[in-house]
């Protein structure tokens, strides 16, 4: 079986309409494992939004993100 960093290289050389759907099929395969997720999710939004406005956390360029 392959390593979490082997299948994320492959799944960098996917092409973005398959990224999306491989991300949409793990959130709602994560969705069923964790009925509640959708309010955590939410939970955690509202937390990183705070922590931006109180100066507790800065906002990364996506392209940060990348290298």
């Amino acid at each position: 079986m392959s390593t979490v960093a082997e299948l994320a290289a492959e799944i960098q050389q996917l092409p973005a309409a398959d990224k999306h759907l491989l991300m949409q099929l793990l959130l709602t395969d994560s969705d069923e494992a964790e009925p509640d997720a959708e309010e955590a999710y939410r939970a955690e939004i509202v937390r990183r939004v705070k922590a931006i406005r109180n100066g507790e956390a800065a906002i990364r360029a996506l392209q940060d993100w990348q290298e």
